[in-house]
C-alpha cells in the first residue's frame, strides 16, 4: 500500500528555519563532546584505557550526529509529496532494534533502556524506516532532555507500545522529562519557520530530534502527541493494525 505524504503544515523551505535552528542545537553537542574529548586525550600522562574510553565517547557523539542527520534527510524526503510505501510492520520488532542500536549511547547518559510491548499485538500498518528513525531519534533527544533536566545517578526510559480502544497502535518513547504535551507541540509545529524557539521547554540540544521524528509520524499516519504508558508520561504515534494480515 502507498499514501501519499503531505507537508502537514510544515511547507516549503523557509518553515523549516526554525526546525534547522532546533537541528543546530542538537548538533552542536556531539561536536562539542567530540572536541573536549579530543582535548582531554592530548595529554601525554593519560592511561591506554582512558585514551580508549574517549576514543569511545566521540565515535557514539559521531554515531548520534550521523543518525540525527539522515533522520532529519528522511524526513525531507517524505515530506516532498512522495508516496510512501506501507507494509506490515511488527512495532515490538522495531523497538527492540531502537533499544539495541541506542544502548551504548544511553548508557553514556547513565540511563537503562526497557521495551515493554503490552499483549500480543498484531502488524501494523506502517513506512518501516521512517517508523524506526523517528522512534530512534525521538529516543536519543529525549534521553540527552532527561539527564539535562533532572540530576540523578541513573536513568529510566521506556520504549513501549500498547493497543487502543479503536484498534490503533500506540507507540513511543516514555520517561520523567517535563515540558512535553499536547499544547506545547502544537505550539512549536505553529513556530516553524519563526524566529523563536520551538520547543522552549526542552533542554538545548534535544528539541530538533523531537520535531524530526513528529514530522516522519505526521507524513506516515500520525504525529506525535503526549501520551502515558506503564505510569509514564512521553510521545507516541498511533498506527493502525493492518488489515491484511487479519484475513488470513
Amino acid at each position: 500500500m502507498k499514501i501519499r505524504a503531505g507537508n502537514n503544515g510544515f511547507g516549503e523551505f523557509a518553515e523549516h528555519r526554525a526546525l534547522l535552528a532546533a537541528l543546530s542545537d542538537d548538533l552542536a553537542l556531539p561536536l562539542l563532546q567530540i572536541k573536549t574529548s579530543l582535548e582531554l586525550v592530548q595529554h601525554e600522562d593519560f592511561a591506554k584505557a582512558t585514551l580508549l574510553r574517549q576514543a569511545k565517547t566521540m565515535a557514539l557523539s559521531t554515531e548520534a550526529g550521523l543518525q540525527l542527520i539522515e533522520a532529519y534527510r528522511l524526513a525531507l524526503h517524505v515530506n516532498e509529496n512522495v508516496e510512501l510505501s506501507l507494509e506490515p510492520v511488527s512495532v515490538g520488532a522495531v523497538l527492540q532494534d531502537v533499544a539495541h542500536e541506542l544502548t551504548p549511547y544511553a548508557k553514556q547518559y547513565d540511563t537503562d533502556l526497557e521495551v515493554d510491548v503490552q499483549g500480543k499485538l498484531s502488524p501494523v500498518l506502517a513506512h518501516q524506516a521512517s517508523l524506526f528513525a523517528a522512534l530512534q531519534c525521538l529516543s536519543a533527544s529525549m534521553i540527552r532532555a532527561q539527564a539535562a533536566q533532572d540530576r540523578q545517578k541513573r536513568y529510566r526510559m521506556m520504549l513501549g507500545a500498547h493497543k487502543t480502544p479503536d484498534n490503533v497502535i500506540a507507540t513511543g518513547v516514555f520517561s520523567n522529562i517535563q515540558g512535553l504535551s499536547d499544547r506545547t507541540l502544537r505550539a512549536a509545529r505553529h513556530l516553524i519557520g519563526k524566529a523563536r524557539q520551538p520547543l522552549p521547554n526542552v533542554p538545548t540540544g534535544a528539541a530538533g530530534g523531537v520535531l524530526i521524528a513528529d514530522m516522519l509520524c505526521s507524513a506516515m499516519w500520525q504525529p506525535l502527541r503526549h501520551a502515558a504508558h506503564k505510569n509514564m508520561g512521553g510521545l507516541a504515534t498511533g498506527v493502525p493494525v493492518t488489515k491484511q494480515l487479519q484475513l488470513i
